[in-house]
């Protein structure tokens, strides 16, 4: 979960490589006459991935960080000797990589099986496998993999596309400078054509001509090149810009004609967003991106402007959501099978947003009052859908993503925009369930802090050393079972048990969170005999808070010398009354079934919120007062939060359950 406000600042100074730039700069420098230098790369995870394919046939060496605002330096060198047999490719989450490696492993005749995540396991890959088939190539689709390559002797051939797709005309383009004879593609309507430009630009024997690009058996030589910026990550300040009436600058941005339809929509609905210092690297348009203030209408792009900016069309349809009218987006059916259904995904976010969105199988039609209203999105793992709900939420003032893959395309993508979140998480096992991520969402929504909330769910056996590194990789951590002793003896903190580590200190909240749900249900328990039952981390917190005031506790537990350990410690009584309440910190099993609900009891506590509870069943046959553990986690979430941020949280239980409620519905 990552939540934003308001706050920003575009950084023009930090840059992304353009990534489709990148792909192929690297995959024509693993096949050129010599060494290589590349300058500016942004390793992303797509091109992580790439060079991670190239590195059988490529001796590749990276200096620089991967997250430096100027980007890394890549130096490739063809190897002298071709591998004959690569075990597994392994293309992550990117198209590029597996339909690009395709044509270049089909053009070395090299043996391989690709693999990818499940995003891109569910992608079409007969698109690539076809044409290079009527090349020669021996590429089939196998059970568990994209498709595996085995060799074959390729010879050229007319083709003519078969789908919109620039990424399979540049894997035939790859593999056309391996085979015999001549080898053309044509295509219906241009796409992105950086491969045929990069190419010809490097000598290798690639003419376009209108839609057609014909391919002859070649090679590139060797280059240095310095990438420029990527039009597709600018785009998201570019937008952010105009939502919030902002003027900015971006400098070195990639301006080929198939990748600023994106802007050309923008202008013609009203912005005025300026190209300056055009001039050409390798062949293509680069220059700066200005953006000037201008008042937007409803956007209407042509089948060509769609396909100019496919990865765009997120991007201005969520645009589209602070203008008021009907938007309509021409030959969208492409982005259906993108590393989402991205289609559904705009739809989702125009319904949580209050809009209308409909979908004829061809056009995109996007209906809005301009006054958006959302607050929890579902990125559904694609990272330019939550690129696109991250503009949204904080030129609305303020919204929640589930999940930040920034990574996969820009890992700079929030310096960008000028946001630095508070970095705060859970560590625990088995903690896929856990309700805290939706929980400090809506605390930083309320409050108006950003800041993310991630998972750390390690294994029981996992290190001191480790556990300590995740920990330390959070400015604020809550730390749940089995961990709340380890950490506190390991952080030496005079506390039996943690749930909270703040800046090396340990806290515990869970004692505060129980009592302040009692509290906030008038239960009269202070002074009082209670029962409880569990012995773990969060059974001994409220036992030192309740002590605090004046209660006369009993303990049992399934394991009776456990129990007896937190007897003698705070040296409870050996008899007590009978107990005026009951608070259960264990989950459902035989025994705390079969505990009896003593006829004493008039209100029972149940700190485990996600499962059944026999305890729990019997109050409610009784007619007693239940307390729902929600709240304690609502409450010791709070406390937590607040020491974290120094920002005051004021109790409303009921509104976080609103919010709940919305979010699992939403996301």
């Amino acid at each position: 979960m990552i939540a934003f406000n308001n706050e920003f600042q575009l950084n023009s100074d930090v840059r992304c490589s353009d990534k489709s730039l990148t792909h192929r700069a690297l995959i024509a420098a693993a096949i050129a006459d010599g060494e290589s230098k590349l300058h500016n790369v942004t390793l992303s995870n797509d091109v992580k991935a790439t060079v991670n394919a190239l590195c059988p046939i490529a001796r590749i060496s990276i200096e620089g960080e991967a997250d430096s605002p100027y980007g890394a330096t890549v130096t490739v060198k063809p190897r002298t000797r071709m591998p004959k047999s690569v075990a597994t490719v392994d293309c992550g989450n990117s198209g590029t990589t597996a339909r690009l490696m395709a044509g270049l492993y089909c053009g070395l005749g090299l043996r391989a099986r690709f693999v990818g995540d499940k995003s891109l396991s569910n992608r079409p890959m007969d698109r690539v496998i076809r044409p290079l088939r009527k090349l020669g190539a021996d590429i089939v689709a196998e059970p568990d993999c994209l498709f595996a390559t085995r060799g074959g002797r390729l010879v050229g051939a007319d083709l003519t596309a078969e789908v919109q797709s620039a990424q399979v005309k540049s894997a035939v383009i790859l593999a056309g400078l391996f085979a015999e004879g001549v080898t053309r593609y044509t295509e219906q309507m241009p796409t992105r054509d950086h491969t045929e430009i990069m190419l010809r630009n490097l000598g290798a024997d690639v003419v376009a001509d209108g839609n057609t690009v014909t391919v002859r058996r070649s090679r590139p030589r060797a280059f240095e090149l310095s990438l420029p910026n990527d039009p597709s990550a600018v785009a998201y300040s570019v937008a952010l810009a105009l939502l919030t009436d902002r003027e900015a600058t971006f400098v070195n941005v990639l301006l080929n004609e198939r990748r600023t339809g994106f802007f050309r929509v923008l202008n013609n609905g009203g912005a005025n967003i300026i190209f300056e210092n055009v001039h050409s690297v390798l062949g293509e348009k680069v220059g700066d991106v200005s953006v000037r203030r201008g008042k937007l209408a409803p956007f209407y792009c042509t089948a060509q402007q769609t396909a100019d900016g496919i990865d765009e069309i997120p991007l201005l349809a969520t645009a589209a959501l602070f203008v008021k009218g009907t938007h309509t987006f021409c030959g969208a059916s492409e982005l259906a099978r993108k590393e989402c259904d991205r289609i559904e995904a705009i739809r989702h976010i125009a319904r949580v947003c209050g809009q209308q969105c409909v979908f004829d199988g061809n056009d995109l039609v996007l209906m809005s009052d301009g006054a958006p209203t959302g607050k929890y999105f579902c990125s559904f793992g694609d990272h330019r859908i939550a690129m696109c709900q991250t503009v949204l939420s904080v030129a609305a003032g303020g919204g929640c993503v589930d999940s930040a893959p920034f990574e996969v395309s820009d890992p700079n993508f929030l310096s960008g925009l000028g946001i630095v979140p508070h970095k705060f998480g859970l560590v625990g096992t088995n903690i896929s369930g856990s309700l805290s991520p939706r929980l400090i969402a809506h605390l930083a929504l309320k409050t108006g802090v950003c800041c993310s909330y991630d998972r750390a769910d390690l294994p029981r056996d996992v290190s001191d050393s480790e556990l300590t590194q995740a920990i330390g990789k959070f400015d604020g951590a809550n730390v749940t079972m089995p961990f709340k002793k380890r950490v506190a003896a390991l952080f030496r903190s005079e506390l039996p048990s943690v749930n909270t580590v703040f800046h090396g200190e340990c806290f515990s909240t869970d004692g505060y969170g129980a009592v302040r749900a009692l509290t906030e249900h008038n239960a009269d328990f202070a002074g009082k005999p209670l029962l409880i039952v569990g012995a773990g981390g969060a059974a001994e917190a409220c036992i030192a808070e309740l002590l605090k005031y004046g209660c006369k506790l009993r303990v049992v537990n399934r394991t009776v010398s456990e129990a007896l350990t937190l007897k003698q410690k705070y040296a409870l009584p050996d008899q007590t009354e009978e107990p005026v309440g009951v608070l259960s910190f264990v989950p459902q099993c035989e025994f705390e079934q079969n505990l009896p609900l003593p006829d004493s009891c008039r209100f029972v506590f149940v700190a485990d919120y996600k499962g059944a509870s026999g305890l729990r069943d019997k109050a409610i046959a009784r007619g007693l007062q239940v307390i729902d553990g929600l709240e304690m986690l609502y409450h010791q979430g709070a406390k937590s939060f607040s020491l974290w941020t120094g920002v005051p949280v004021q109790s409303d239980y009921a509104s976080f359950v609103a919010d709940l409620n919305v979010m699992r519905e939403e996301i």
